[in-house]
């Protein structure tokens, strides 16, 4: 596998959205996007604990790296003449270890996530249908022979196994001036 120290400390800030299994618990967020950039949220203390990864204290865990062509939802037109109120769609995304998604679902995380019965039907089509295209360079457990791991992410001098995992992203369809967008919010 390629180098991913550098990669892993600038995608932290250009992550979508994510819940990791074997993070650290707590919230972070990160400053507003810009450039057309999306900011990430460490959701995971929403995630039960048995269902996180347990790292060893020769272990390091490296999130999926989505690809530079992962493509917001795009709003549907035919939606635009309807002037909706914004609303959100979560998703939580499964990755298999070889980098693609798998599947998609709804998830219902109140009060940022809304019922799948409460989502227009179009907007959660769409988002599956943007997701199910993603790539991302695989997630990866770094196990290092020869004592503790580094303080800072990084499979250098490690064996690295892929791993699959689930993200948890957050559109926002909205529209303004009768130009419909789509953002991710942490």
């Amino acid at each position: 596998m390629r180098q991913r120290a550098g990669m892993l400390a600038q995608s932290i800030v250009s992550t979508l959205v994510l819940v990791l299994a074997g993070c650290s618990a707590g919230r972070v967020t990160t400053p507003p996007p810009r450039n057309g950039e999306v900011g990430v949220q460490d959701l995971t203390a929403t995630i039960a604990p048995a269902a996180r990864i347990a790292l060893a204290d020769n272990e390091n865990f490296l999130p999926p790296l989505p690809e530079p062509g992962n493509a917001l939802p795009s709003y549907p037109p035919e939606l635009l003449a309807q002037r909706l109120a914004p609303q959100v769609v979560c998703l939580r995304v499964s990755i298999d270890a070889q980098g693609l998604v798998e599947t998609s679902a709804p998830l219902v995380q109140p009060p940022d996530c809304a019922a799948p019965d409460a989502m227009t039907p179009s907007f959660l089509a769409a988002a599956q249908a943007a997701v199910a295209a993603w790539r991302y360079d695989p997630a990866v457990r770094c196990v290092f022979a020869h004592g503790p791991r580094p303080d800072y992410p990084t499979c250098v001098g490690a064996q690295e196994t892929p791993l699959a995992v689930s993200l948890t992203y957050r559109f926002v369809f909205e529209q303004q001036d009768g130009r419909g967008s789509v953002r991710t919010m942490p």
